[in-house]
């Protein structure tokens, strides 16, 4: 009867909570790990987290602080091994220089000068690439277009295209010493290889991008991704004649993402090389 039909509707929104709460109570852990799991693939530092909640959520947060911690351990263990290795070198390096340089001049002299050099920017490169995920750094509020000027300031070869209209209130959240590694490497990639380099900052949607334009050869569109990889080079000029491992790149690319940014690389319609850092405004 249609007395009843209220009696009947409060029974089938009963029965719908019901299946809602049920369900959500069941998924709670798969979302958990979801989470969970994207967390600790944009930092593998964050914090565990809270083992509490009903047994399924417990049980699968402590299989994903476990998995964490395995990750984590197997991580420094290798960049530590990889950083001695790198250490250990400069010791003899330190010994077959002191070496050369009682050496007369001459051309076998200049060229194993050039070599030992060499060698130690690659053990350098290591050290850098090794210990970056191990070193403690807290994470600060920076005004990074003072941080990108006082870099641009190092280099002959860089201008501002925007040096006139400078952006107010750029402010980012990083770990301070590392996003300035990530800055160096990036302009220096473009000097290096591009000759000069053209920089200039933005904010949209809240992301701060910085642009630097380079004037060199540019790269081929299907080798843009393949230069990130670790020890990557690329032939004609770039490659190690000009200097470099193939790490800056990857260096660079690891510490903006641990922030919350990305990295990427185009070739300008006009010429040479695009790289693009771009990061969250802070809040």
């Amino acid at each position: 009867s249609f007395e009843s039909l209220p009696l009947y509707a409060l029974i089938a929104g009963l029965v719908v909570a019901s299946s809602i709460w049920s369900l959500r109570r069941l998924t709670a852990p798969y979302r958990m790990m979801e989470t969970a799991v994207k967390r600790i693939g944009e930092d593998l530092k964050s914090p565990p987290i809270a083992e509490s909640g009903s047994r399924e959520v417990r049980t699968a947060a402590k299989a994903v602080n476990a998995m964490q911690a395995r990750l984590r351990a197997y991580v420094e263990d290798r960049e530590h091994l990889a950083a001695a290795l790198a250490h250990d070198l400069r010791t003899p390096l330190t010994r077959m220089r002191l070496r050369l340089e009682l050496l007369r001049n001459s051309i076998v002299r200049t060229a194993l000068a050039h070599d030992l050099a060499d060698i130690e920017g690659i053990a350098s490169s290591v050290i850098d690439f090794a210990t970056f995920e191990v070193t403690e750094e807290k994470s600060e509020r920076i005004d990074f277009w003072s941080l990108v000027e006082s870099i641009a300031d190092g280099f002959e070869e860089v201008s501002f295209d925007n040096e006139y209209t400078r952006s107010r209130g750029l402010i980012c959240v990083a770990r301070p010493v590392a996003l300035r590694r990530c800055v160096t490497n990036l302009v220096q990639n473009a000097v290096t290889y591009g000759k000069k380099a053209h920089l200039s900052l933005r904010q949209s949607d809240r992301i701060i991008t910085l642009a630097i334009r380079d004037e060199g050869p540019g790269i081929p569109q299907a080798e843009l991704d393949a230069v990130f990889g670790s020890f990557v080079r690329l032939e004609q000029s770039r490659n190690r004649q000009t200097g470099g491992l193939g790490l800056g790149l990857t260096i660079a690319r690891n510490i903006a993402r641990s922030a919350g940014g990305e990295v990427s690389l185009s070739n300008h319609p006009d010429g040479g090389l695009m790289t693009e850092l771009r990061l969250p405004l802070a809040v």
